[in-house]
């Protein structure tokens, strides 16, 4: 199967928005309050900086993937030392993914459940999905951005009726350029996942076109991700949002109405575990690539059970200690080594720039 350009856009909005609409917004609403939409804002557009650098990079070869020419570019040792880095982030990204799910239907619809039970199957069906291939995991991701998209707006539609619109004038008089950058940087480490997406080569040629829409993605997510800061804060204030987990979820089953609203929550639930599913599977894709170029393609047929079981066996772990969990999901020594592993395009970039300028200079 084929992927076009804008199954890749769709793909993305899925991909970026499966993590940053659940858990964003409490965050930001913890830590900064009413000024949390300068966050958003500004670190989604910085966001796109990791993407200008990853279409550059994946232009130098538009029709073989990263990992197989990023060694004529760092050299062969410090290639693989970045392939090894990003097979790392991959593997506890996708951990994280896990234990989110288990928190999630645990403490909702699977309570007693023993949460190594919960993990084996969430595994084994990101297993599954992930062996299908890139391709399979766009044609997925199809439907869901178009039906993702719309709940979203079909939810601040109904909530907006609910809002508190005197608590407008805060998110306007109060600033602290502290927190600001603060914020920002996390939030860009939260739009700024494009490094993975170097692995749509040789399926997909990378292209300038490629650059508009996927930046056009990352900017309707902004706004996603703004609108539901938005309506987040206004039916429920800063001292109450803070302590929500799952803002979307929460604005649902606080209505008392039996209507369209009252119970929709299976969708947004439905939305959410089919994103996170497709989230988990293509770092598992992006990870068995890794690790294939590593062990020079030995060992096809079981390398995605392995990094899979990796992940499980770190989301066993923070489940034995959710404090930990808690603490390195938001800690912002978390935010500085994704961004470490985000920037990777960019150091493979200006190394290039730097061997294109001096292989001028020697000619």
């Amino acid at each position: 199967m084929r992927t076009s350009k804008w199954q890749m856009t769709r793909f993305s909005i899925v991909y970026l928005g499966s993590q940053s609409t659940m858990f964003l917004v409490p965050g930001l609403i913890e830590s900064s309050s009413y000024q949390g939409w300068i966050g958003v804002v500004v670190g989604g557009l910085l966001g796109l900086i990791t993407l200008f650098f990853t279409i550059q990079v994946g232009k130098l070869k538009p029709g073989i993937g990263w990992v197989d020419f990023g060694a004529e570019i760092m050299g062969k040792w410090l290639h693989r030392a970045m392939v090894i880095l990003l097979l790392s982030w991959c593997i506890y990204y996708a951990s994280y993914d896990i234990e989110n799910f288990v928190l999630f239907f645990g403490a909702n619809y699977l309570r007693g459940t023993p949460p190594l039970f919960i993990q084996i199957v969430i595994g084994l069906v990101i297993m599954y999905t992930a062996h299908l291939g890139f391709a399979s995991i766009v044609y997925m991701s199809e439907g869901i951005a178009l039906v993702f998209i719309f709940s979203t707006i079909l939810s601040v539609y109904l909530f907006i009726q609910h809002a508190d619109f005197s608590m407008l004038p805060a998110f306007i008089h109060y600033h602290d350029p502290h927190l600001i950058f603060k914020d920002s940087i996390t939030v860009m480490s939260w739009f700024g996942e494009w490094v993975v997406f170097l692995f749509v080569a040789p399926e997909l040629k990378i292209s300038n076109k490629m650059l508009k829409r996927f930046s056009a993605a990352g900017i309707i997510l902004i706004g996603i991700v703004l609108l539901g800061w938005v309506m987040t804060i206004l039916n429920f204030g800063a001292y109450l949002g803070k302590e929500l987990q799952y803002p979307y979820l929460q604005l649902v089953r606080s209505s008392s109405s039996d209507d369209l609203l009252g119970n929709s929550d299976p969708l947004l639930i439905g939305i959410w575990s089919s994103s996170m599913f497709i989230h988990s599977s293509f770092l598992i894709y992006v990870a068995y690539k890794c690790a294939l170029y590593l062990t020079k393609q030995k060992a096809k047929k079981v390398m995605i059970p392995i990094v899979t079981l990796g992940s499980i066996t770190l989301a066993y772990l923070y489940s034995m200690n959710l404090a930990k969990y808690n603490h390195d999901y938001y800690a912002f020594n978390t935010v500085i080594f994704w961004l470490i592993v985000e920037f990777i395009p960019m150091y493979y970039y200006i190394v290039a720039m730097i061997r294109m300028k001096f292989g001028k200079q020697a000619k």
